[in-house]
This record gives C-alpha cells, structure tokens and sequence, in this order.
C-alpha cells in the first residue's frame, strides 16, 4: 500500500505578498512608460497636424486664386486669395489684402493655441497666377519642435519636419 501524501499548507497557498507586489510594480513601471511614450507622440501628431492644416489652407487659397474663384455678390470677375494667420485664428479670405478683404466671405479656422507662429502672418495669391509679391515664410513651435513653411515667388509651398 502506497504511503499517504501530505499536503504542505505553504506550497498550495498561491502567490506571496513579496510576488504579487513584484508583477505589480513591473506593471506600474510599464504602464507609466507607455504613458510617456504616447503624451509624446500625441504632441508630435498635434504639431504635425497644425503644420499640416496650415499648407492645406494655404494649398487652397492658391487654388481659389489660380481658379479665378470669386464669391459674393460684388464680384464682377475672380479675385486674389490669401491667408492671414494669428496666434488664435487662421483666416482664407478673398481681396489683394487682408485688411481690404470682404470680410464675409472669410472662412475662419481655430488653430491650436500651443503652437507659435513667428515670420509672415499674411500670404496673398495673385489672381490666375497663384504668384506672391514675394516670398513668406513662417516658422511654428510647440516646445522643441520647429517647422518652417516657405512660400516661394511662384507659389510653390514647401515646408521642412
């Protein structure tokens, strides 16, 4: 006849105090890693995405401009477009300036009041042309990232990273 088994209570209780604090510190440590690693890559996709709006409405006044598009009921025949940026507002507006635009045929958009613009605030495309009297460039911040949109004497919108 076999000998009986003896259970030990120690072996069969489960996890220890010292275990289960030790997986729940890897946790915290991992947890708060990916915390850090998506803040930073969800300010990075925010400034992208600012930057990105920016040659978008630029990319649209031109085409407006090029198109000979003029809205409202005082347009006879197409008009220069543009786009005025603030620190607030990004305005396409219609007009050879901003100052001397029909205002309400603006179209107005938030922009992200973390990210600075230095340089040119205001960018007007000539009619049919899509030219510039000359070039802009405006550099936006958001901390240590830096990105500068230059608009050349023909047009043409390029932007560095």
């Amino acid at each position: 006849m076999p000998a009986p088994i003896i259970h030990n209570a120690r072996t069969s209780a489960g996890f220890t105090l010292v275990e289960m604090l030790t997986v729940l510190g890897l946790f915290a440590l991992i947890a708060g890693l990916g915390l850090f690693i998506s803040m930073d890559a969800y300010r990075s996709s925010s400034f992208h995405s600012e930057r990105d709006l920016v040659i978008a409405l630029l990319e649209h006044a031109r085409a407006q401009a090029v198109n000979n598009i003029c809205t409202g009921g005082s347009c006879a025949d197409g008009l220069a477009h543009g786009l005025e940026v603030t620190n607030n507002t990004y305005t396409v507006f219609q007009g050879s300036s901003y100052a001397s635009r029909d205002a309400t045929q603006d179209q107005i958009f938030d922009a992200n009041p973390t990210v600075t613009l230095s340089g040119d605030a205001e960018v007007v495309f000539a009619q049919l042309t899509g030219a510039v009297a000359s070039p802009k460039v405006m550099t936006f911040r958001e901390g240590e990232k830096v990105s500068t949109t230059t608009v050349e004497l023909n047009g043409r919108i390029w932007w560095t990273h």
